[in-house]
C-alpha cells in the first residue's frame, strides 16, 4: 500500500510539472503576442506521458536515434521517472525520459529526441520545452541538479546554450533554478 501511494503521488507530480510547462508556454505566447505578430501558436503545444499513441506516432519517424519502446519497461521499474511526449496539435515532435537518482538530488536526462529529418513546428525547440518540464518536475521533487546522462557529442552545445556545464566530475549538469510551483 505505501508503494502504491508513492507511485500515485509521483504520477501527480509529473502531471503537475506538465501542467506548469503548459502554463509557461502560454505565458511565453502572451509575451510574444504583445511584442508583435507571432509565427508559432504555442497554445497548440501539449505535454503528455509516453503512451501507446506516442509510440505509434514515433514509429512513423524516419531515422530516429533511440528505441523508445524501452521506456515502457523503464516506466514500470522507475515510478519516479518522468516520461514526456511533446506534441504540436496532433503531431508528435519530441520525446524525453528523465530519472531522478535515489536521493532525488539529481534528475538525469536519459533520452531526449526531437523528430529527426522532417520539418515540424517545434524544430529546434524540443530541448527547450523538455528542459522546462524537467525543471518544473525537479523543483517539485526537490532536485538540486539536472544532469545529462551520456550526452551525444553533437548535443553538448545545445545543452550548454541552456545553461548546462561540465562539473568537476565531468558530468554535464545544470543547477535547478528555484521557482514557485
Amino acid at each position: 500500500m505505501p508503494r502504491e501511494r508513492t507511485h500515485l503521488r509521483y504520477q501527480l507530480y509529473k502531471s503537475r510539472a506538465r501542467k506548469l510547462a503548459t502554463a509557461s508556454t502560454a505565458e511565453l505566447q502572451e509575451k510574444k503576442e504583445r511584442s508583435g505578430p507571432t509565427v508559432l501558436d504555442l497554445s497548440k503545444v501539449r505535454f503528455e506521458p509516453i503512451d501507446a499513441q506516442a509510440l505509434s506516432a514515433w514509429e512513423r519517424w524516419d531515422d530516429f536515434h533511440f528505441s523508445w519502446h524501452d521506456v515502457v519497461g523503464w516506466k514500470a521499474k522507475e515510478p519516479l521517472a518522468l516520461d514526456l511526449s511533446i506534441w504540436f496539435d496532433k503531431q508528435l515532435c519530441g520525446l524525453c525520459f528523465a530519472n531522478p537518482n535515489k536521493s532525488r538530488q539529481r534528475i538525469r536526462i536519459v533520452r531526449l529526441e526531437g523528430r529527426p529529418r522532417e520539418a515540424h513546428p517545434l524544430k529546434k525547440r524540443i530541448a527547450t520545452l523538455s528542459i522546462m518540464v524537467i525543471q518544473h518536475y525537479a523543483t517539485i521533487i526537490g532536485s538540486r541538479f539536472i544532469e545529462v546522462q551520456e550526452p551525444l557529442k553533437g548535443a553538448i552545445p545545445i545543452y550548454q546554450q541552456h545553461g548546462f556545464y561540465f562539473d568537476t566530475e565531468r558530468r554535464l549538469v545544470k543547477a535547478v533554478e528555484s521557482q514557485v510551483s
